[in-house]
């Protein structure tokens, strides 16, 4: 009897000690993808700092916008981030909801800046932009950013910007 009673002992002071541990793992690598999205948000997009994406990212990550592949690699990135950075030049992003789950992070953000340069090929319009979005971050188990899902209302920002619709021609 004796024998049952310390086995059970052990088993109960073992699952104590199992799920203190799962715990702490969890805050632990809730507290790893938290530093990730402050670094991806403060230093990338608000201080225009592409050198961070050496160490925050892996070598092959691959971001989406709006449906569409725009980006596989840290130079492609880059290149694609560069493009709001010449455009935007007072760009900054603001988070207003994060949430974690599992190695992903959900972010509801949203951008403000002024078009003083070249967006993609179009030319300057001098406006204020005001955009949400929502983002989609994937991690590795190193807490490097492996993938990005971004979806933003791009008719709202072109229009914002001072473009309009025009019906289509049905002759």
């Amino acid at each position: 009897m004796k024998t049952w009673f310390f086995l059970l002992l052990f088993l109960i002071a073992s699952m104590v000690s199992c799920k203190r541990e799962y715990r702490d793992a969890e805050r632990e690598k809730g507290a790893l993808l938290s530093q990730g999205v402050g670094t991806w948000i403060d230093s990338c997009w608000n201080q225009q700092n592409l050198d961070v994406l050496e160490d925050l990212t892996t070598s092959q990550i691959i971001r989406h916008l709006n449906g569409v592949r725009v980006a596989k690699g840290k130079t492609e990135l880059k290149a694609h981030l560069q493009m709001f950075f010449t455009a935007f030049p007072d760009l900054e992003i603001s988070t207003d909801e994060l949430h974690f789950k599992d190695s992903m992070a959900f972010l509801h953000w949203n951008a403000q800046g002024t078009n003083t340069g070249i967006f993609g090929e179009v030319p300057p319009t001098g406006k204020k932009v005001n955009i949400n979005g929502i983002s989609h971050l994937s991690f590795n188990r190193e807490g490097k950013i492996s993938q990005e899902v971004v979806y933003y209302n791009e008719l709202e920002l072109l229009q914002q910007l001072g473009y309009t619709l025009l019906p289509p021609n049905m002759e």
